[in-house]
Parts: structure tokens; sequence; C-alpha cells
């Protein structure tokens, strides 16, 4: 398995998958660096009584379908609680790992009758972009009646308050939370479009909050030095 991180902090474990098909330039997952793990090994790691939960993400488990899906069932049979973090990129994956997932940490960029700003945050071309949409809606579906936290990452001049609720409609019936954070304020953020520093300001943001919370039940709002759960 290419893998950026193996973290066996307790109790909540992480192992961090290589290679994201968005190859967002704000994302520092696109310049990692990776190694090749066997299965087995990371399984032993995992298997401490210590642990309770290990959080699968990365950049894009699904890229790595198979072996993901292994360590997921096998973790899971271990008695850990799974929690799946995707971009939604491939449905049948999140389908195949649904029995075995807790919670599913679901990434998402724009709405999802908006193509044209997924081409502005990613790699993708227009076709690859509603490609990337259409997939959104099916792993929507799959995803439906489990835990779902999704999160939003706030990079000025890309987004507004009506951009971040029709987002939180789109969401509407399968998320039970959506975290916002604010841009370079996480340590896997890189300067993008000439931003360098933490924005938009509190003020800002907690207004994108306010705008989601009318179609959620729970909106974390997060940045440098503050957070706040509406």
């Amino acid at each position: 398995m290419r893998l950026i991180t193996v973290n066996r902090t307790k109790p909540n474990a992480s192992v961090e998958f290589y290679g994201c098909p968005m190859q967002c330039k704000y994302c520092s997952h696109t310049a990692a660096l990776y190694k090749d793990y066997d299965l087995e090994k990371v399984i032993q790691a995992m298997s401490d009584n210590g642990i309770r939960s290990v959080f699968i993400g990365g950049a894009e488990p699904a890229l790595h379908s198979k072996e993901a899906l292994d360590l997921i069932r096998m973790l899971h049979a271990r008695g850990k609680e799974i929690i799946l973090k995707t971009t939604g990129h491939d449905p049948d994956f999140v389908a195949a790992a649904k029995p075995e997932v807790s919670r599913f940490v679901l990434e998402v960029k724009a709405p999802l009758d908006d193509p044209e700003l997924l081409t502005r945050l990613t790699a993708y071309d227009l076709d690859k972009a509603k490609a990337q949409q259409e997939n959104e809606r099916r792993t929507l579906e799959i995803m439906r009646g489990s835990k779902v936290r999704a999160t939003l990452r706030i990079i000025p001049d890309r987004y507004n308050a009506d951009t971040v609720e029709r987002i939180a409609k789109d969401l509407k019936g399968y998320a039970d939370e959506l975290q916002i954070t604010q841009f370079m304020s996480s340590q896997n953020d890189v300067g993008f479009a000439g931003i360098f520093n933490p924005g938009p300001d509190q003020e800002t943001m907690m207004a994108y909050g306010r705008a989601a919370r009318r179609h959620l039940p729970r909106v974390k709002v997060k940045g440098n030095g503050f957070e706040v759960i509406l």
C-alpha cells in the first residue's frame, strides 16, 4: 500500500493513503512523500488494544480501493471503529466499505450544480468536474442513513454565503454535520492564488456558518484561534 503516514496515536489512530485525482494546488497532499507498506504490518500496528478507532483517509483512499477495503474489513474484524474519509470519487468503493464504517467524512468543494467552481479549485476540466459531481450525488445516496460529517475549506474569493448555503442544501438529509474551515488555518494548506494568510476573517466565516446552519443540524466553524459550533 502507498501511504503517506501511519499514526498509532491512542485511542484514535489513522492511516493516510497517497494520491488524489483532484490535485488541488492548495493541498499539501499533492506534494506529499509516500512509502510502500505491507498490509499485514499495518494491521499488526493497528491491533494494539489501546486503539479504539482508525481514521482511513489521506488524499483519496478509493484510488487504492482493493487494499483500502482489505484494511477496513480486517480492522473492523478486530473490533476497531472505522472512520472513512473520501471525496466521493468512487461510489462503488463507498458502498463496499459501508457495512464496516462507523462514520464517513465527505470532503466537499462546490455545489452539485456548479462544476465550473470545481474546475477553479482542482485540476479537473469541465467534463471531469461534472463526472465528479455525479459521483458525489451517488455517494451521498449510498451514505444515506450513516453518520456523515462533511468538510469544506473556505478559500477567499472562491466562496460567498450563497455558495456555502447551496452546498448545505445539497447535504441536507445526508450529513449530520458540516465543518467549515478557514483557509490557511490548517497545516494541510499551502498558498494558493496569491493567498498566504488565514482568511476569510472570523466574522465572514461565522456568516457562512449561519447560512449553512439553516439546512443542517450542526455546523462547526474553525479557523485561526476560533472554533464555534452552531
